[in-house]
């Protein structure tokens, strides 16, 4: 009998994105050092990988306005990344001012989301990227290009895959070799997400790729684990499963950190983060932002907590 456990790498990475994804979904501005304060306590955790901010105009993302301000007060760990998200040129140029490790391009899949998202064909935007992979490479930073919808766009349905081969492709001639695939609407199933990753990854070697889920119909994890299976390594989560695109109609958040955390323990596959921690942050943005995680464990507690069974009936019973 094959044991599960052989078909999953035995270490993934999770990049936190809480702090750029997250943070936008709420509504009330977020003190700069507050943002600076939870961003260094992610770090503690012992996550790697994190996207704090992003350059979109301040208009459209009020939440973000102080990019340069976070940017510039949370602390640096060695072996931390610290990446941005980078919608256009001006972004990029405001981005060169400041330091950081990597930039995350802004591509929608489908033509639709493209057109909802940033007013461009799919196509159209890609041809305004390479000026921003050049300011990169003179900056000595990393570029992570993205394939939001990938999945499934809530305006066209599954695209086929030699949409995103295409796409690959065009990044693949520009010199980015680091991708992001993203169920942005929440439509992926896991038998559609191995299919699709092990494609990529068998047909494209030589890129790296990141994985990002959205929870919207409760697949997220189930998503991640099989694409596990298909031989992807980094993973993108959000403390308290806060997120989601303003562009597709009943977005959800993304895969809370601490269920993912709390899923790899389980199973043995290490992530190097404290999931104690992260429950803790998560707690502090409940109470500090009046709403309520969507991380199971925050509200279950993890599988290894133990109750008395009499304190249990004596709670019971006054349900």
């Amino acid at each position: 009998m094959t044991d599960f456990i052989n078909t999953l790498p035995r270490k993934i990475e999770i990049r936190e994105v809480g702090p750029r994804e997250g943070f936008q979904a709420i509504k009330e501005v977020i003190p700069t050092e507050k943002k600076i304060q939870l961003i260094n306590a992610l770090m503690d955790t012992g996550v790697k990988r994190l996207q704090v901010t992003s350059f979109a105009h301040p208009k459209v993302v009020p939440q973000h306005a102080d990019a340069e301000d976070v940017l510039n007060g949370i602390d640096r760990r060695e072996g931390v990344e610290v990446a941005v998200l980078i919608p256009n040129l001006k972004g990029a140029e405001r981005a060169m001012k400041c330091k950081t490790d990597e930039w995350n391009l802004m591509l929608s899949a489908s033509d639709s989301h493209s057109k909802a998202n940033a007013n461009k064909t799919t196509l159209e935007a890609l041809a305004k990227m390479s000026d921003i992979v050049a300011m990169a490479k003179d900056a000595g930073v990393t570029v992570t290009g993205s394939m939001s919808v990938a999945l499934g766009c809530p305006f066209e349905g599954t695209l086929p895959i030699e949409r995103l081969y295409m796409i690959v492709e065009e990044y693949l001639k520009i010199g980015v070799t680091s991708v992001g695939i993203s169920d942005t609407a929440g439509m992926a199933d896991p038998r559609l997400t191995y299919n699709y990753v092990k494609e990529l990854i068998d047909r494209y070697p030589e890129v790296s790729y990141k994985l990002h889920f959205h929870n919207t119909r409760g697949m997220g994890l189930a998503n991640i684990i099989a694409a596990m299976q298909a031989g992807a390594t980094i993973f993108d989560s959000s403390v308290a499963g806060l997120g989601g695109c303003p562009f597709v109609p009943n977005a959800s958040g993304n895969v809370p950190t601490e269920d993912l955390v709390h899923a790899m323990d389980r199973m043995g596959v290490e992530t190097g983060i404290n999931l104690k921690q992260v429950i803790s942050i998560s707690k502090d943005l409940e109470s500090a932002f009046n709403f309520k995680s969507k991380g199971y464990v925050t509200e279950a507690g993890t599988a290894d907590q133990l109750h008395d069974l009499v304190m249990a009936r004596i709670a019971s019973s006054k349900k």
